[in-house]
């Protein structure tokens, strides 16, 4: 609402009055004053003149000039009303197409879930004992579900993966107490993690722990208990307390364990090198994974130890596992062939490798994969010199077709831009919020989110001439706020003049047309909208001593209307404007026809002074560091992200030639995957490098490192690549994270068996039998760990979704990397020790 005053130029002509003398007496007229304070009667008392406009009837009363002794008034020239500000958008919701929206920002580093509760229960407040009986406060987009869902498929997934590793311990060792005393070291690192997270104020998020793996969790506990096991069935009957065998089993592997948690822990301390985006979202997971490895580490070399000790004090008899024991046949077998030829071993191994490798080009890459947040993000984009009234009648068709699919539980309509400018847009665009119900509710012809969207967009299809993007509200925030467009992608044309930009914007739109995989390109119109241009003659205005200013400020409180003040009512305050009545503005005839009040006080049309036309300007002009530019929007489906921007980018100069001063900028999501691809390129190296000189200080040589990183390399990657392509998933910042932390995790393998090696050659084995035997008696502890560290994840490769998006590259990577690296290295590994090895060798286990 607002007060106005909507003044009759004739009258006010006739008084000899302008417009910008109204503008001037009201807000002269408006206003109290403090006269300080006097004494009287032993009290004293404050001076306030009182003087603020309260009534229309005080509006109309105010004094404008004086005529001969006889007043003129505001009411004299014009009609005091009140009204509202033009509407620059509208909030519609369901079927009620006029409501008011309220956005709630989270303040940085606050926690979600505590801020949503006290929403909410201010909301309750709100609706039970504030508003009045028929307002309401609804929220119909709360981030507490996707939170929710999201952390229940985390929930699922980690009682699953803990389970999955139960299984396997139980399978290789038979014996209930062993797994359970490994198992305890699950709960016992994630509170000890958990403490830390507390100690930092950090929150949990889908990351930091559906990333968990308990697999990896266990693995050193796994060594450290299956060596123990083996070592008391082993000297059951040598005479020795069960005390001194544990405490001689826990000596033999806990360097080379502390080593291989060392190792792990470094291959996630490069995520922390990482900056924007990829930094901000998995430097979480790094911490909850290194915290959790450290715990279970001193759990491992301290508790593990005491309980078996406690619970094994009767000793134990290691069963048979004819399973395992044809496994084990099967693995000797093809050891001694490998063994016999280890040269043909590796470069078999190599060309595996190499065979994996021809295989990345298929793969393509993202920056990250989309999180499901189960709702849709509708943007329709009409004509963009499109009225709101011609607009408004649209958007509520658009609502009620979106309303009608039964997988829709709410629509919301945001129509132009809001009052207080944080969204700088036109009447041509709408946005829609659409709540789907859970999928597993979908019953009908739709059975994924895919298939809806495709329904939707035939149904919207009776609106020609209006572009329907589809994204969802989280992410189509992030890519506003990344782009500075309505979109995840762009293309930005940079130069000084706007004829140029559009022209060029145009070619670009249409060689993009013409790529493989991109698809709805948009060009943000910033030419063509209609307006009615006042150009001042200086010689006309001259000639009465008439300034620019002067009609640019008619102009201004004339036509648009000027905030002459404000009337305060309590605690509110309305603004007061002042404008010409509609009759004198509301088109090119009217508003040439305005008086122009001359310092002789004359009063002449303004089309004396101006010519007045109808011309085509910019609607929008958008800037970037100091300089102009025109977007082109689109997206990419069918393909992955950089292979089709790339081929883009390839085309573009071979079409498009920009002058001199010109320039193209990539951006949006494609920007953050060549910074991350970028840091990767240094990161993957630096982490090799840390754990070769880890590897160094546990051996004290080059030799034994040279050949971990190298079978590490040979092996770990294959499988990790070969889930990628037959997955169809494209490799993105996830995935690599997760090659980061199948490098750690495949080192330790390598070290429990080169560890064994040398333990049996420093107690006088033989070096070719010392290789064969380490490789027999060191395969139950390599699978072991390795089938843990894959399957303890294997739910998350699996998952489908709302929540399950961003962890499954990552999962699936470890998962199979593992299985594969399980495969291979255990022939591999044993082969390079013996092409490498030599009787002077230096020996640390």
């Amino acid at each position: 609402m607002q007060y106005q005053v909507l003044v009759d130029q004739v009258r006010l002509a006739a008084a000899g009055l302008s417009i910008q003398q109204v503008e001037s007496s009201l807000g002269a007229n408006n206003g109290n004053g403090g006269g300080g304070f006097y004494s009287q009667g032993g009290e004293f008392y404050y001076v306030q003149g009182v003087g603020r406009i309260e009534t229309l009837e005080d509006i109309g009363n105010i004094v404008i000039a004086v005529n001969s002794g006889t007043p003129i008034l505001v009411k004299d020239v014009g009609r005091v009303v009140l009204g509202i500000a033009p509407r620059l958008g509208q909030f519609g919701i369901g079927r009620q197409d006029d409501a008011v929206e309220g956005v709630i920002m989270l303040r940085t580093g606050e926690k979600t879930q505590d801020v949503l509760a006290a929403v909410q229960a201010k909301t309750r407040e709100l609706n039970t004992h504030i508003l009045p009986p028929d307002v309401k406060v609804v929220p119909f987009y709360d981030r507490t579900d996707l939170v929710s869902v999201t952390t229940q498929v985390v929930k699922n997934n980690l009682l699953r993966g803990m389970l999955l590793v139960v299984v396997i311990l139980v399978f290789f060792l038979y014996d209930i107490r062993a797994a359970l005393i490994v198992a305890v070291t699950i709960p016992l690192s994630l509170l000890f993690a958990f403490a830390c997270l507390d100690l930092q104020h950090a929150s949990a998020n889908l990351l930091s722990i559906g990333a968990i793996d308990f697999g990896i969790l266990v693995e050193a506990a796994v060594v450290m208990v299956e060596n123990i096991y083996r070592q008391l069935a082993l000297r059951r009957d040598s005479g020795a307390g069960v005390v001194e065998i544990i405490r001689d089993a826990a000596a033999e592997v806990d360097r080379p364990l502390f080593y291989a948690v060392a190792v792990i822990v470094v291959s996630f301390l490069p995520i922390y090198v990482l900056t924007g985006p990829s930094g901000t979202l998995f430097r979480p997971m790094a911490d909850t994974m290194i915290f959790a490895l450290i715990g279970s580490l001193i759990v491992t070399l301290t508790l593990l130890p005491v309980l078996c000790a406690w619970l094994m004090r009767r000793g134990v008899r290691e069963r048979r596992n004819a399973i395992f024991e044809k496994i084990s046949g099967v693995y000797r077998r093809g050891l001694d062939r490998c063994l016999a030829s280890p040269r043909w071993t590796v470069i078999a191994s190599a060309l595996l490798f190499l065979g994996a490798l021809l295989l990345t080009p298929a793969i393509g890459a993202e920056f990250m994969p989309h999180l499901d947040e189960g709702a849709l993000w509708v943007r329709a984009t009409m004509p963009y010199t499109i009225s709101f009234d011609e607009s408004a009648k649209i958007v509520p068709k658009v609502r009620a077709i979106l309303s009608a699919f039964p997988e829709v539980t709410v629509v919301s309509s945001e129509h132009g831009r809001p009052d207080d400018g944080t969204d700088a847009t036109g009447f041509f665009n709408a946005e829609f919020y659409v709540g789907l119900k859970p999928y597993a509710q979908w019953h009908g012809a739709y059975r994924d989110k895919s298939a809806l969207i495709a329904a939707i967009d035939r149904k919207l299809a009776a609106f020609p001439g209006i572009d329907f993007n589809y994204t969802q509200p989280a992410e189509d925030a992030v890519d506003e706020a990344e782009t500075g467009l309505k979109s995840a992608l762009a293309v930005k044309v940079f130069g000084p003049d706007l004829g140029v930009l559009q022209q060029k914007g145009k070619a670009i739109k249409q060689a993009l047309e013409h790529v493989r995989g991109i698809s709805d390109v948009t060009l943000v119109q910033e030419l063509g909208q209609p307006s009615l241009t006042i150009k001042i003659d200086r010689a006309k205005i001259a000639r009465y001593g008439v300034n620019v200013d002067d009609v640019n400020a008619l102009i201004q409180t004339a036509i648009g209307g000027d905030v002459a003040t404000q009337v305060v009512q309590q605690e509110k305050q309305f603004d007061l404007v002042v404008r010409l009545d509609p009759k004198y503005r509301d088109d090119p005839v009217a508003i040439g026809n305005i008086l122009v009040a001359t310092p002789g006080g004359q009063h002449i049309p303004l089309k004396e002074f101006a010519d007045i036309s109808v011309t085509k300007g910019a609607s929008f002009i958008y800037r970037e560091d100091n300089s102009r530019f025109i977007g082109v929007q689109y997206s990419v489906s069918g393909r992955d992200l950089a292979g089709a921007v790339q081929d883009a980018m390839r085309q573009i100069p071979n079409k498009v030639s920009l002058p001199q001063g010109y320039r193209l900028d990539w951006g949006g999501e494609y920007s953050e995957y060549t910074a991350s691809r970028a840091q990767l390129s240094m990161i993957v190296p630096l982490t090799l490098l840390l754990i070769f000189l880890l590897l160094f200080v546990l051996y004290k040589n080059l030799k034994f490192p040279f050949i971990t990183v190298i079978g590490v390399l040979l092996s770990a990657p294959v499988g990790g690549i070969l889930a990628l392509w037959i997955s169809g998933t494209t490799f993105s910042v996830s995935s690599a994270i997760g090659f980061l932390a199948l490098f750690g995790v495949s080192v330790q393998t390598a070290i429990v068996y080169i560890s064994y090696v040398n333990e049996l050659r420093l107690a006088g084995m033989p070096m070719n039998e010392a290789i064969h035997e380490a490789a027999i008696l060191r395969l139950r502890p390599i699978m072991m760990t390795a089938l843990v560290a894959s399957l303890g994840l294997l739910p998350a490769a699996l998952a489908t979704g709302v929540g399950t998006d961003t962890q499954r590259p990552f999962a699936l990577v470890i998962v199979s990397g593992l299985i594969a690296c399980l495969l291979i290295s255990i022939f591999l590994m044993p082969a390079l020790y013996a092409l490498v090895a030599r009787a002077d060798d230096r020996l640390e286990v």
